[in-house]
Parts: structure tokens; sequence; C-alpha cells
């Protein structure tokens, strides 16, 4: 029954997760992502086309809770191991969406924070599981099960930080240098980022990162931005793809 109770959650979550977050297209009242975005001055928000990653996010898990619900892997113990964190991880990010759209203005922030930190450890629990069992993976599954969940482990491990940042300004801004709450919550995210591209030597979860802090170094190159961050940025990618580099080398050097 845990097994069926499993399938069943990631195949309806996953395209759950689409539809929560474009509920601002069917329901008047409800915020878009940009709208909730723009709520609180944020100078790590990356270029826009930057969110464009949520729609192959998306369309990957869909494939994922398909997959996954084949009786073939039903009881398949790499599935029993990340597919309930998988559920979990959706579920987040459906709550997310919903608390983004509808919370008050005053509980919005705290509101999607709360909910996720857990959604993103959630996932990235699942990557790191998906990742030491890869042997058990056959090619069309790594691209179907591994990869998607390494995105949207490698996006939201990067936009927890980023959600963090206007209530660490709040918190301190006004007695520090200003750009100071920006830099701590890059270098976190940085660390954060960099720890676990070294266990898992995924190059699928670090992409979304990669591709998180090259938009934010565009936007800071271009459009008035504050040039200190947009260095910042292009040296964590520096770092980042160093850290991809080890943690590769050590995974294929031990498997």
């Amino acid at each position: 029954m845990h097994d069926y109770i499993r399938q069943w959650l990631n195949l309806l979550l996953a395209p759950l997760m689409w539809g929560m977050s474009s509920l601002y297209m069917l329901v008047p009242s409800a915020r878009s992502a940009s709208e909730f975005s723009d709520m609180s001055e944020n100078i790590l928000v990356p270029f826009g086309v930057a969110f464009a990653i949520w729609l192959p996010i998306f369309v990957g898990c869909i494939a994922y809770g398909v997959l996954q619900f084949f009786r073939a892997n039903r009881t398949r113990e790499i599935f029993r191991q990340s597919g309930w964190w998988t559920a979990a991880g959706f579920a987040g990010v459906c709550g997310w969406a919903l608390i983004s759209a509808f919370a008050p203005a005053e509980f919005v922030q705290w509101g999607t924070i709360l909910i996720f930190v857990p959604t993103m450890l959630c996932l990235v629990k699942a990557m790191l599981i998906l990742s030491r069992g890869r042997g058990s993976l056959c090619k069309i599954e790594r691209f179907l099960v591994k990869l998607p969940i390494a995105l949207i482990a490698g996006w939201t491990s990067i936009a927890v930080f980023l959600n963090w940042t206007p209530i660490l300004d709040n918190a301190i801004g006004g007695v520090t240098p200003p750009l100071l709450p920006s830099f701590i919550m890059l270098g976190l995210a940085l660390l954060w980022a960099a720890v676990n591209i070294y266990k898992s030597g995924s190059r699928a979860y670090a992409f979304p990162i990669l591709w998180g802090l090259s938009f934010l170094a565009v936007r800071h190159f271009t459009d008035g931005g504050t040039i200190v961050i947009a260095y910042g940025a292009l040296i964590g990618i520096v770092i980042l793809l160093a850290t991809l580099w080890r943690g590769y080398s050590r995974r294929t050097t031990t498997a």
C-alpha cells in the first residue's frame, strides 16, 4: 500500500506544481511569480529570462512522475528510497505557489520561506539518493528520473537563499553596509551549492545554479545594476565549476 501511495503522490503532484504556479493566469486575485518578487527590493534576483528554466523542470518532473508510476518500478529500491522525498518536495512547491499567490502581504514573505526550506532539503535529499544509486538506472531513466530531480533540487537550492535576502536585509540592513546582507546570502548559497555539487558530482544539479548566477551577472552588468554583485556572481561561477570538476572526478574514480 505504501508503494501505491508513493507512486500516486508523485504522479499527481508533479503536474500540480505547474498548475499551482500558473494560478495567476486563471484567478485574477492571484499574484504571479514576478509580482511576488516585486514586493521586496532584492538585488539577488537574476535577470527575468532565468526563470524560464521552470518550464523544462516542470516537464521533466511530470515525465518522472509517469515513469516511476510504471508497475515495474513500484517496488524498486531506488524509487522506494527517493520517492517519498520527491513527493514531499513537489508538495512543498505546490504549497509555496499557493502562499506566494494568495497570502496577505504581511505574511507572504515568511510563509514562503518557512515552506521553501524543507522543500529544498527534501529535493536535495532525493537528488543525492539518485546520484548514489545512478548505477541502478538505465540511460533513459537517468534522463527522465535523475535529471529532472537534480534540476529542481539545484534551482530551489539557490532560490531559497534569494528568498531569505529581504528578511536579512530588514533585520540588519539599517546598521550595516547596504550590500552586506546580499553578500552574506550569496556566500551561503555558494557554500551550500558547493557542498552538494562535490558530494553528488552532478552536472544536472550544478546547471540551474550556474544558470541563475549567469543571469544575476547579466542583470548587474546591464540595466544599471550593482557591479560588485555581478563580479561576485562570476567568481561564484568559477568556484562552482572547479568544485564540479573535483566532485565529478571523484565520482568517476570511485564508481
